[in-house]
């Protein structure tokens, strides 16, 4: 583990670990069809973001909503299923369209959260100490992208914050509005160009892409690491096992396939569940540790 000041315990483990752990879990959601495991997800990536992220509760808010759309408009496309709840315009408003809205709503959101928590702890050094010597344009592209997503959030509170200093648009109509969102939206575009081309520069001046360059950030492989590997190596085995016995694809239509509890199959969910609140768990040990540590003072 790579002891640096003001991080999270969970941001500190090596680059590789902590990549391999968020890909997996990511493509997993990805890739299952059972609301139990996506259920199980979601309330990992969310433990996780509640400790880390700052004003929580607006996004979970903003994509419950985003949930309910995608739960809700999925019967209006699809009609398929055997469980008729009502007709609209003569069309067949089934059970299994609503639950299959709910499943894929629930994959959405389970995959964003996830990514926002590794927006957080997969820093641009750590990208790139990674891939900048396997493929460094792609690296630094990437890594600028997923960058550019909180600045640009950043940037267009300046901008509009500035514009209103400067006493432009202050009427509530909606042709001012309209103009201020176009010449912010104006202003970023100009921004992010000059930007982009001056970091492009400033990559190039440092000489990076060259063979044999070292990297400002040097991480050492823990023991720590490797148990967070052996971990990762583990919950792959389950899903090995979760495709095997079938639970990890759910059919929807014609009917949804029912439900089996089984020592097995509730074994498989609790082991994905403590895979999932690994990084909470290990927050909250730290936290417990530090607390207990300070009482001793």
């Amino acid at each position: 583990m790579n002891l640096r000041s003001n991080e999270l315990a969970f941001e500190r483990f090596h680059p590789f670990v902590l990549f391999l752990y968020y890909m997996t879990i990511i493509f997993f959601s990805m890739f299952t069809t059972n609301p139990i495991l996506l259920g199980i997800s979601l309330i990992g990536s969310l433990a996780y973001l509640l400790i880390i992220a700052k004003s929580v509760w607006k996004v979970i808010l903003y994509y419950s909503v985003i949930f309910m759309i995608i739960m809700l408009t999925n019967p209006l496309f699809v009609h398929n299923g055997e469980t008729i709840l009502f007709f609209m315009n003569d069309k067949p408003v089934t059970l299994e369209a609503f639950l299959y809205g709910g499943m894929v709503g629930l994959m959405i959101v389970s995959i964003i959260f996830w990514f926002k928590s590794y927006n957080e702890v997969m820093t641009s050094d750590k990208f790139i100490y990674l891939f900048g010597n396997i493929a460094p344009k792609i690296s630094i592209t990437l890594s600028m992208i997923l960058r550019y997503v909180p600045l640009f959030k950043e940037q267009i509170k300046k901008i509009n914050m500035t514009q209103k200093t400067l006493g432009l648009y202050a009427s509530d109509s909606y042709s001012d509005k309209l103009l201020s969102g176009l010449r912010v939206f104006r202003s970023l575009i100009g921004w992010s160009l000059e930007n982009s081309v001056d970091v492009a520069r400033s990559m190039k001046s440092r000489g990076y892409g060259l063979k044999g360059r070292t990297h400002f950030s040097l991480f050492k492989f823990y023991f720590e690491d490797a148990l967070l590997l052996g971990m990762n190596l583990i919950f792959l085995m389950i899903i090995f096992l979760m495709v095997k016995s079938g639970i990890v694809s759910i059919n929807y239509y014609p009917l949804v396939d029912p439900f089996y509890f089984t020592t097995q199959t509730v074994l498989l969910y609790i082991g994905t569940g403590l895979f999932v609140l690994l990084p909470t768990l290990i927050e909250m040990k730290e936290q417990l540790l530090w607390r207990l540590l300070i009482s001793k003072i």
